[in-house]
């Protein structure tokens, strides 16, 4: 199958979207499969740090002053066309909303190729990055998602949270619950030695004595990082050899830097920038406790490395995490602000249940493989080119000239989707 993957974000962007293309792509390719990512260009400097890759085509596009980082492609591409003739496209993927979200629908529509879309960012969540708020509200997000995935054939989302929100506003086309899966490998615990993970600590200002709790993903607003700051005093009031480490860079920086301050906590939170993506399993192993409190993660693939690499995590209630994290076997999961320093200091005074928690954080995760998630979305394709396929042949006129018997067979096969555009009969 020759598959079109088009998004907005790609290397050398470092988010959840592009690692769930890169490893879906490489989980792909495996199975046999030509897989073609189309997306964005990036400053020359920013390019020149990747390996050329000939299977990444890359579209103009320009800086968008009120959306940084992202960038905006013209939505119309006769390239893409021609391109996707040329690769003898099967079936387009569509990951975006926005720029080049629309450059894949209008190649998918033009060529008559089935599309798919997955609908990984609760938009509605999202709107005060568009110019503070004043572009975009909550209702208008709605909207908008609602129109954009009607435009697809079918919908993939990466928990049923998703699902019911896609369903409230207005989406019926046929949605696929997926989880994102991840590449187990680089997050096993012999991938890195024991000196390794020294060295790394020691360059950061970690002790080895140290209790460390990690928060790594984007530094943004809606993650609620300030809460972990927040509970800082209390945690290393009752152990002084407890650190917070926080790896990643966004918009919040500066905010949660005043934060710690504010709260005395400077000395005990360690901000450690981005992380090369090839080295992000061996950040994880610098950690006793992953802790996340964000509520806005359509499934959050931290959780799902973090477990990978054997370590428990404390995380809000939210329905996003509900099939992974189990309360007090692989997690400890609160509600309320006021619960998290007991969590912490809990989990951290009492290295047996720390031990199990590992442990059963690793073997939870073993279903949400590379291999697995890439079994489910090739279903979830071939479902799409069928329904697809189907919908041609109900639009094609029945030539008089055929057999009686093939034409009875056409009309068979349209009679089911023609019922549901004409009412029946009522007398």
């Amino acid at each position: 199958m020759n598959i079109a993957v088009i998004t907005d974000t790609y290397f050398p962007d470092i988010n959840g979207v592009t690692s769930s293309i890169y490893t879906l792509s490489e989980s792909l390719r495996e199975f046999g499969h030509n897989v073609y990512i189309f997306t964005v260009s990036e400053p020359h400097q920013m390019l020149s740090r990747l390996k050329k890759d000939p299977t990444i085509y890359r579209f103009p596009s320009i800086p968008i002053f009120f959306i940084k980082p992202h960038r905006a492609a013209a939505p119309f591409s006769t390239k893409l066309i021609r391109l996707m003739r040329k690769l003898k496209i099967d079936i387009i993927h569509t990951q975006t909303e926005f720029f080049m979200g629309f450059v894949g629908m209008n190649a998918g529509h033009y060529l008559r190729l089935p599309i798919i879309h997955t609908y990984h960012t609760m938009l509605e969540d999202y709107t005060h990055y568009i110019a503070r708020g004043y572009l975009a509200t909550p209702r208008m997000a709605k909207a908008f998602s609602r129109f954009f995935c009607n435009l697809a054939d079918s919908v993939i989302v990466p928990t049923a949270k998703v699902e019911k929100s896609l369903v409230s506003y207005g989406v019926d086309r046929p949605i696929f619950v997926i989880p994102t899966g991840i590449d187990l490998e680089p997050f096993r615990a012999s991938r890195y030695s024991e000196e390794e993970i020294l060295e790394l600590k020691k360059s950061l200002g970690i002790h080895p004595n140290h209790k460390v709790i990690l928060c790594l993903g984007r530094v943004a607003k809606e993650k609620s990082i300030d809460m972990i700051i927040r509970a800082m005093p209390t945690i290393s009031a009752a152990n002084g050899d407890v650190r917070m480490l926080i790896v990643g860079t966004g918009p919040a920086l500066t905010a949660l830097k005043e934060c710690a301050e504010k709260y005395r906590v400077s000395d005990k939170v360690i901000f450690a920038g981005s992380a090369p993506y090839n080295e992000i399993a061996k950040y994880y192993r610098l950690g006793d406790i992953f802790v996340s409190c964000s509520v806005t993660e359509t499934q959050g693939l931290t959780y799902y490395e973090a477990m990978a690499s054997g370590l428990p995590v404390v995380a809000r209630i939210d329905e996003s995490v509900s099939s992974l994290l189990m309360d007090g076997s692989n997690a400890r999961l609160f509600r309320d602000e006021k619960e998290l320093p007991e969590i912490l200091e809990s989990l951290i005074g009492n290295t047996d249940t720390l031990r199990l928690f590992s442990a059963n954080a690793q073997k939870s995760v073993q279903e949400y493989s590379a291999t697995i998630f890439a079994e489910r979305v090739l279903n979830a394709y071939s479902a799409t080119i069928d329904r697809k396929r189907l919908y041609r042949e109900s639009q094609r006129p029945v030539p008089l000239h055929i057999p009686v018997s093939k034409a009875l067979r056409k009309v068979k096969l349209v009679m089911p989707i023609a019922s549901r555009f004409f009412p029946k009969d009522q007398n």
